[in-house]
């Protein structure tokens, strides 16, 4: 077993995504039966940080940002 790895991911995966939103319980308050938008949340997010254990997802922080002064975070999800 290793530690958990944090990583600044581009290419976030919309199933593991999914994974993660349902296991964390937000996934009651996204649309996670909607594979096309969960897609296109994940294509069109600028920053997305990752938490991951043995490489299995356990954390994500879904965020917006003009890299200069503001963060949107839309999501956080952590199991």
């Amino acid at each position: 077993m290793t530690g958990i790895v944090y990583k600044v991911e581009s290419n976030l995966d919309a199933p593991e995504f999914i994974d993660v939103l349902n296991r964390s319980t937000l996934g009651e308050r996204r649309p996670v039966d909607d594979f096309k938008r969960i897609t296109e949340m994940c294509k069109n997010a600028n920053l997305i940080v990752t938490a991951r254990l043995d490489r299995k997802l356990i954390g994500v922080a879904r965020s917006i940002t003009d890299f200069a002064y503001c963060t949107y975070l839309s999501d956080l999800a952590v199991d």
